[in-house]
C-alpha cells in the first residue's frame, strides 16, 4: 500500500525562550537549533522509519534554504524531484516556551507556487494513499493540487489541514472534502472549523461531511477517533515534553503507517500516540533515525 506525500520541506529555526515576547520586549534566546522539517518531511520520516513504501514530492529552490534542504533530504535517501530556479525555499521560525508549547512564524518561499507541471511525472496508479496538509492548499497552489487529486479514484486521502484551514479557499476545501478524506486535526482546530462546543459534536459534524474517519488529537489526553457512530478515546503516553514541534505531523505519519500495516483504528491510535510521545521528548522537529528504535513500537 504505497503512499504519495505531497507537501513542502522547510528549514526550521527552533528558538527556545522563557516566554513569548510582548510588544517592545527585549528577550534572550536560551538555545537555538537549525534543522529541516515541514509537515511533509515529518510525515515521510515516520514512514521511512517503519519501512513503509512511499514517495515524497516536494520543491527545492535556488538559494540558501534550498541548499540546506537539498543536502538534508539527499542524506536521508530522498531524491529532490522538483527543482525551481526562480527563488528560494521558505523557512519557519519556531518559538518554543518553557512549557514546550510552540508558536510559528513562517516565511514563505517557492513552495507556495505549485505548478501543474510538477505532477507530470507522477503515476497515480502506483499509490493507494495520498497525504496533503493545509499549508500547500492555500491560494492557487491549493487549486492546482485539488484539481489533480479530484481526478483520481479509489484513493485514501489523508488530509491534515492544521491551523491553515481557515486560509484555504472555500472552493478548494469543498473539492477536497468531497473526496471523503481521512481527517487528522487537533481539538482547537476541530472546534473552530465546526463551530461546535464539544469534540464529539465536532467529530460528528466532520463525519457527516466526509463520511470517513476523523482523528482529533487532544495533546496530553491522547486522541479521539470517530467513524460513523463509533467514538473511541485512546490515552497518550507519559513523556517529558521538550517541544511539541512536529508531534502532530508524526502522529499523522504513524496513522498512515498503521493503515499500511493493517492495524485497526484502536491500534492505529495507540501506535500514533506512542510515536508522538517520543517526538515531544526530543528537541528537533522530527523523529530522526538517531532517536528511533523500532523495537519500542511492536504492538501486534
Amino acid at each position: 500500500m504505497k503512499t504519495l506525500i505531497i507537501g513542502n520541506v522547510y528549514v526550521d529555526i527552533i528558538i527556545n525562550v522563557d516566554h513569548l515576547p510582548k510588544t517592545g520586549d527585549d528577550i534572550v534566546c536560551k538555545k537555538h537549533i537549525v534543522t529541516v522539517g515541514g509537515c511533509a518531511y515529518n510525515v515521510a520520516t515516520i514512514l521511512k522509519n517503519f519501512n513503509i513504501d512511499h514517495t515524497l514530492v516536494f520543491p527545492v529552490g535556488n538559494g540558501i534554504y534550498g541548499s540546506i534542504i537539498e543536502n538534508e533530504v539527499i542524506k536521508s535517501g530522498y531524491k529532490p524531484n522538483i527543482k525551481v530556479d526562480s527563488g528560494d525555499n521558505g523557512y519557519c521560525m519556531c518559538l518554543v516556551e518553557e512549557s514546550g508549547e510552540r508558536s510559528f512564524i513562517t516565511v514563505k518561499g517557492i513552495e507556495t507556487n505549485y505548478s501543474e507541471s510538477w505532477f507530470e511525472g507522477i503515476n497515480p496508479d502506483d499509490y493507494k494513499n495520498i497525504y496533503i496538509s493545509g499549508y500547500e492548499m492555500e491560494g492557487e497552489s491549493g487549486q492546482i493540487i485539488s484539481n489533480w487529486i479530484s481526478k483520481l479514484e479509489d484513493k485514501n486521502i489523508f488530509f491534515a489541514p492544521g491551523h491553515r484551514m481557515g486560509e484555504i479557499e472555500k472552493e478548494t476545501l469543498d473539492k477536497i472534502l468531497k473526496l471523503r478524506p481521512i481527517i487528522h486535526i487537533n481539538e482547537e482546530e476541530a472546534l473552530s472549523f465546526t463551530n461546535k462546543k464539544s469534540i464529539v459534536e465536532a467529530a460528528r459534524a466532520i463525519n457527516k461531511i466526509t463520511k470517513n474517519t476523523v482523528f482529533i488529537t487532544l495533546g496530553k489526553d491522547g486522541v479521539m477517533c470517530a467513524n460513523n457512530c463509533e467514538y473511541r478515546f485512546v490515552d497518550s503516553f507519559d513523556s517529558e515534553i521538550k517541544n511539541t514541534i512536529g508531534a502532530g505531523d508524526s502522529h499523522m505519519g504513524a496513522i498512515i503507517a498503521g493503515y499500511s500495516m493493517g492495524y485497526n483504528l484502536g491500534d492505529c491510535c495507540y501506535f500514533a500516540n506512542k510515536v508522538a510521545s517520543k517526538v515531544v521528548s526530543i528537541e528537533e522537529s522530527r523523529l530522526e533515525e538517531k532517536y528511533f528504535d523500532i523495537k519500542e513500537y511492536n504492538i501486534i
